[in-house]
């Protein structure tokens, strides 16, 4: 047996305030800053997740032997991180994160110089890295493959102006997820680190970070659930505080999207307000590359499913290697309530076209896989008809409120056991 949420939407409207979680990606990046600033400084609104929680204890710790628990970012960036210190480090994963890559980005630090060991299986976590005196000081260029996961070259810049000849970084195929290496950019920018990125090559010069007080968005990402929940309830006013209009997250195009899908945001002093009063014009067919924010792809699939409009959705090819294959995960769990997923791959191309409207009879059941995001996808559909989350406790890998969050705004929320 197991604990599930129960969840379903008693009246018409989804009405309340939200102080929405803030983002673990900006809250990351900041930390390894922060880090490597000779200035102290204050991170306010830092994120709650496991994810940066898991970073935060690395990074305090004086101890031989790390642990990243599941959070894949917070891996990544610590592994470069690491190979600046002066201490042997073991850095260690959930078994989870375990059998996700690493490959590139060691190879990539031990082209710098670096000293890292494979404990396992090669390619994986986990890694032993011992202190490398010449680390940076005689090769100062790498080529990295792209078109894998952009945490990789975050991981790499993050650490680049510490370098003593600094760090040229040649990018080979095409970048995926380029607007979290724009984030990265822009947040090493206020913090005085500048940057050339002529075509397919980044520079940085060897410099030093200046300490600035620092104040993290709200996640855009996590507010895509309840944009979701606006679009498949009859009526919806929701307040959520935390986000701002010049956002740097890529994922900020969701209320671009939405607005697409029937659901309005307004903007105020506190963040912003979004609003469906009744029923509008919907298109029939919904078409958009998802390239620069596959973090909301699953739950734009489950808007599209609970309306019931064609969706035609590309670069998705990260979404293969994340927590789950979250393509097979959305494609099994929608095809529980009659939505058809056709994949389709050609080459780095992977376009998913999803056919149908939702609809079932019963407490429809879903999987998450382990998977967060999958966990708070599928919850709108409760907007629709009572739906059941199993292991529901994996929201917290990055917003560990959620399920307090959508009470408020008129979720009901109760727990029960399944099989």
């Amino acid at each position: 047996m197991s604990i599930a949420n129960q969840l379903s939407l008693p009246q018409q409207k989804l009405s309340g305030t939200i102080i929405l979680e803030s983002s673990k990606s900006i809250s990351n990046r900041a930390l390894i800053i922060r880090s490597l600033c000779k200035d102290p400084f204050e991170i306010n609104r830092l994120s709650s997740s496991d994810d940066t929680d898991a970073l935060i204890a690395m990074l305090a710790s004086e101890s031989e032997v790390l642990f990243s628990g599941h959070a894949g970012s917070s891996y990544r960036f610590m592994v470069a991180r690491a190979c600046l210190g002066n201490q042997e480090v073991r850095i260690d994963a959930s078994e989870q994160l375990r059998r996700r890559p690493i490959g590139p980005l060691v190879k990539a630090l031990q082209t710098l110089g670096a000293d890292i060991t494979y404990l396992n299986k090669e390619g994986f976590p986990p890694l032993l890295i011992k202190p490398a005196k010449t680390f940076g000081a005689e090769v100062n260029e790498v080529t990295l493959q792209a078109g894998i996961s952009s945490q990789y070259l975050t991981a790499l810049l993050l650490i680049a102006p510490m370098l003593p000849k600094g760090l040229t970084i040649h990018l080979a195929g095409e970048l995926v997820s380029a607007s979290y290496v724009q984030m990265t950019l822009a947040m090493m920018e206020f913090f005085g680190v500048g940057h050339q990125w002529i075509n397919n090559t980044i520079r940085i010069e060897h410099s030093v970070y200046k300490g600035r007080d620092y104040t993290v968005e709200g996640d855009w990402s996590a507010a895509s659930y309840f944009y979701s929940m606006a679009a498949l309830a009859e009526q919806a006013e929701i307040a959520i505080e935390g986000l701002t209009e010049d956002s740097i997250q890529g994922d900020a195009v969701t209320k671009d999207i939405y607005a697409q899908l029937g659901v309005e945001t307004t903007f105020t002093d506190n963040g912003i307000v979004i609003n469906k009063r009744g029923i509008k014009e919907r298109p029939k067919e919904f078409k958009y590359d998802f390239s620069l924010c596959p973090d909301i792809a699953q739950t734009v699939m489950v808007t599209l499913a609970g309306l019931g409009i064609k969706g035609v959705l590309c670069g998705l090819k990260t979404l293969r290697i994340k927590e789950t294959d979250r393509i097979l995960a959305m494609h099994t769990e929608l095809e529980r309530v009659k939505t058809k997923i056709l994949v389709k791959e050609e080459g780095d191309n992977l376009t998913v076209i999803l056919v149908g409207k939702a609809k079932w009879k019963d407490k429809g059941k879903f999987n998450t896989y382990g998977d967060h995001r999958m966990a708070m996808a599928l919850v709108p559909l409760a907007c629709l008809h009572p739906v059941t989350i199993k292991d529901p406790e994996v929201v917290s890998k990055s917003y560990p409120g959620f399920w307090k969050d959508i009470a408020t705004i008129g979720i009901k929320c109760e727990k029960l056991k399944v099989k």
